[in-house]
């Protein structure tokens, strides 16, 4: 078995399945139907495919720009060090969120939400934040410049 190395553009290629999952999980309202009786509430697995999304994308941004990729703890340090990006705070405020949620991952939960509706906006922001992402991103990465 050989060892093969993603470049940015293949890593991107990946985080956008990833996304378009999660977005397909939410246009069925979140939730997985087994049967007629029995449905699953997909919210949760749409976070953990978004977390993944971004930070595949983010990655990529430091493999684009000719940074060493090595493991990084969370999140956030890769959004620290994409601070080029110049994401809002607000924008910061949802990733920083995002992280939180995927806590349950190291047997933690910070109870983000009140009601299932939250987290489902929530999961729509996202959506909206990964979708203007691109925007943000190198024109080399970008999907029309392919």
């Amino acid at each position: 078995m050989n060892k093969h190395y993603l470049d940015a553009v293949d890593m991107l290629k990946i985080a956008a399945q990833h996304a378009y999952c999660a977005e397909y999980l939410l246009k069925q309202n979140a939730e997985i139907h087994l049967d007629e009786n029995y449905s699953i509430d997909a919210l949760l697995p749409i976070t953990s495919l978004m977390h993944l999304a971004f930070e595949l994308t983010l990655k990529a941004c430091l493999l684009h720009e000719h940074r060493q990729l090595r493991q990084y703890k969370n999140l956030l340090e890769l959004v620290e060090l994409n601070s080029h990006l110049g994401l809002s705070k607000e924008e910061l405020k949802l990733i920083t969120t995002l992280s939180r949620q995927q806590a349950f991952r190291k047997g933690t939960d910070y109870m983000l939400w009140e009601n299932r509706q939250q987290l489902h906006a929530f999961c729509e922001q996202i959506m909206r934040l990964y979708a203007h992402l691109p925007e943000l991103m190198p024109l080399e990465l970008q999907i029309d410049y392919q």
